[in-house]
This record gives C-alpha cells, structure tokens and sequence, in this order.
C-alpha cells in the first residue's frame, strides 16, 4: 500500500529531521484493530501463558536498551542517562506485570435459592494513547497491565515519538503472538477514529487535561470506559522544621528532570517567608551540576525543550513573571549555543499564587518560589486549584503527615518527589484525571465484573 503521508521527526536540540513514519489509512487501523480482536480470544484464556511472555518481553527490552536510547534522546530531547533510565523502568513494569495476581473469581453473597458468583475479565481490545515526554515507560504503564489482565491492545504514540514508539512495539511484537499489540500512526483524526471504534473496549490516555476531556467526549459515542492521566501542577510545601537543604537540593534535582516536562514534576514550592532566601541559596548551589547540552553528549543533564510551542509558552511564562516583579535568582538563558528549543533551569522568586508561571501547569524547567507566613493560606490555595495529581510535604515526618493528609491529590510524598514505583497505584483527582496505572490497582483497571447467578 502506499503511503501519501508522513510524520516528521524533529530533533529538538539540533533541529535536524531524525526520520519519518507512513500515517496509518483509515483501512490499516481496521485491520490491526479486527487482528486485536481476533487474538483476544486465544490471548485472553491461558495468564501463565501471558506471564511468560510478558517476562520475556522485558528481558528483551532490556537486551535492546543499546538500540532504543540514541533514537528516544534524539526524537524526544532527554539525556542519555534519562533514555536509558526509562527503557529500563519500562522493562521493570514488564517484569512487575508478569507477576501481578489477583482473583478472576470472588465469592458472592449467600442467598437462599440460587448460587452466584463474581467474575473478574478482561474488557477486550485496548486503545492507548501515549504522550511525547515519557513515551516508551507511559506507553509501557498502559500496555503492560493491560495485556496481563488478558486484553490486546493498540496504541497511539505523539506524532513527534513515532519512530522510537515504533521500535519498541516491533521488539515486543518479536514476542508477543499476532494481534495481540499493534500501533497506528497519525494526528487527532487517527486519535479519533481509534477512540470511536466499535471494537475499542477501554480507551487508556496520558496528556493534557484539554485533550483528555475531548477524548472523554469521543468515547462517550459509544460508552467506552477511559483512564485518565492529565496534567499537573505539583506544589512543594516547605514547612517550618524542615532541613532546607536537604529539600531545596532534592527539588532542584526533581523539579528540572527531563527539562521540566514531567506531569509530576514539582513546579513551585512554597517556602516559609523567612527561609526563602536559605532555600534559593541552596537550591542554586544545586543547579550547578544540572549542565544543559545535547542529549547523547556525555555530562549532559539538561536537554531541549520538546518543541517550539512548548519553549514559547514557558517563555511566555516567565517574561510576565519577572515583568511583574519576579525576581530570576539564577538561569533564564539558553545554555547552550546550540539551535535547539533550549532554556536552562531558572529558579524565580518574589511571586505569588496569581502568577501565571505559579497557578498554570507550565511543563519546563522554570521552578517559582512562593514565600508564605500562615500554612493555612498555603492549603487555601491548594483546595481550589484544578490539578491533583501529586505533591509533596518537607519537614518532621508528623507534622509532614498532618499536612499531607489535607492535601487533595493522587499521590503525596514526603520528603521527597518524582519517586514513582510500578509497584504502587498512580494516578489523579479532579483535573489530573482518574483511574490508576501500577500494582495490583492497574491490572484492575483492565477488568470487568461480571456476576453469573444460577438458581439452585
């Protein structure tokens, strides 16, 4: 078949074309969803069979992290540390699913005269749509617990991941029977289509809440369940008893991986009036070993931004913040001579929850510091923000507790963030989305519950 349409792949720091991908035909998306379809059938009866060659998976995964990293650095933008970082938690989520159980039967209530029981099965063919900042461990979060629960699915990468996404799945098609994973290529008409496709039975996304709520308006169509994973603005609360370098060293490292484009970043932290210039001072002296570069240069910390629309707006973001009176205590230039959408970590104070580079998500390597007086106000301002998908308390483990439990949010840390486990559920509340990825929460999250009652 030929193909009259093709995704470009950009190099974000160079600028240089990576390669290019043949957008599915709304007739190849037909095929490999009824190929999905049709492997369900076998897929779905034998978990130890699945187990098997879900290990298998990850082992090879992890064989080919030599060949995925150079291609995720230079499609993507991230650092060759952080390529092959997520490859290798990838492979982990392969491995955790592989041994993740649960009942496919539960007993049900008793009751004179019939007997019954509750089955736990799997839904049938999944769509999952990946972002461009984690695509290889995002896609592998959706499609590891998925095809474990004994579903087969089809995913979507961004257009501007497609090659890397591409590779991976041809990996783990080299494992996995036929139909049992596929993936289509294309913008939001290719979304789309797969969305509303009648054989789609659970629609898994990670991306942006604007994007997330059309999603949820398409598959409405045809009543089809959906995860949802969006965006998020993660505070920092630094409270009064807490070791100020210690967090202050932790979030500068935290807040800036993958130059800032991590939905469970922090992305400002609020800091008691009277520490705040012992927290930037600390918080600086951290940026000193966050070098930025080009992704695949040894010593690089810090990569481009994904794309131009992306660097605009955090731009944006931070000439209002200083043209209102923010203060960049260090960064705000480009560091680097390269071509790239660069921008190098900036630390910003003097700025308050009206900002926009505070209150709005702005997914880059630009941290706030907001002073406060009184905790309370700081909870106040948490409560009526949209996003809660995590944040995170600094300070003795009980008052960090206290504060911790009047946080509305998927997951709080204390003293510490970004520390995701597969083993545990992730996921959001209110704006942030819903539904769970990870542990034993995630493979429920691909189950349906059927109740077969028989009368005696």
């Amino acid at each position: 078949m030929t193909h009259t349409e093709e995704l470009v792949s950009i190099n974000p720091a160079t600028l240089e074309e990576v390669g290019r991908t043949p957008v599915t035909t709304p007739d190849e998306l037909d095929s490999r969803i009824e190929d999905a379809h049709t492997a369900f059938s076998t897929w779905r009866t034998d978990r130890t069979y699945r187990q098997g060659l879900l290990a298998s998976c990850s082992y090879e995964l992890m064989r080919k992290i030599p060949e995925i990293v150079p291609l995720l650095s230079m499609e993507q933008g991230k650092t060759a540390e952080d390529a092959g970082g997520e490859v290798w938690i990838s492979a982990k989520c392969l491995a955790h699913n592989a041994q993740v159980e649960w009942d496919d039967v539960t007993a049900a209530p008793e009751a004179a005269g019939r007997t019954a029981r509750i089955e736990h099965r799997p839904l049938g063919v999944v769509a999952a749509i990946v972002p461009w900042n984690f695509p290889i461990f995002l896609m592998m979060a959706k499609i590891a617990p998925a095809l474990a629960a004994g579903n087969t699915v089809v995913v979507k990468p961004a257009e501007s991941v497609s090659l890397v996404v591409g590779k991976v799945v041809e990996i783990l098609q080299s494992v996995l029977p036929k139909g049992v994973l596929d993936i289509v290529h294309g913008g939001p008409d290719i979304g789309r289509a797969l969305v509303e496709h009648r054989r789609i039975r659970k629609v898994s996304f990670t991306g942006s809440t604007g994007v997330g709520r059309q999603i949820m308006r398409q598959a409405a169509d045809t009543v089809t369940p959906v995860t949802l994973e969006l965006g998020g603005n993660d505070p920092a609360i630094v409270l009064g008893d807490a070791d100020i370098d210690y967090a202050a060293a932790f979030l500068a490292k935290s807040a800036f991986f993958n130059s800032g484009q991590m939905c469970i970043a922090p992305k400002r932290a609020y800091v008691p009036a009277d520490q705040v210039d012992r927290f930037c001072e600390a918080f600086a002296t951290a940026m000193d070993t966050l070098p930025v570069g080009y992704g695949l240069a040894p010593g690089t910390k810090i990569g481009p931004l994904h794309n131009k629309a992306q660097i605009d707006f955090v731009q944006g973001l931070l000439d209002k913040a200083v043209a209102g009176g923010g203060t960049v205590v260090k960064g705000g230039g480009r560091g680097t001579d390269l071509p790239g959408y660069f921008l190098e970590p900036t630390l910003i104070r003097d700025v308050d929850d009206t900002a926009d580079i505070v209150a709005l998500e702005q997914f880059g390597p630009v941290f706030p510091v907001v002073a406060y007086t009184d905790v309370e106000d700081v909870l106040a301002t948490l409560d009526e923000q949209d996003y809660g998908l995590g944040a995170s308390v600094w300070g003795s483990v009980e008052n960090a507790e206290k504060i911790a439990d009047r946080i509305d949010a998927g997951q709080v840390w204390i003293n510490q963030h970004n520390a995701l486990e597969v083993e545990l559920p992730f996921g959001g509340v209110k704006s942030s989305g819903f539904g769970r990825e990870g542990g034993t929460a995630g493979v429920h999250d691909f189950l349906d519950t059927r109740v077969v009652s028989i009368k005696n």
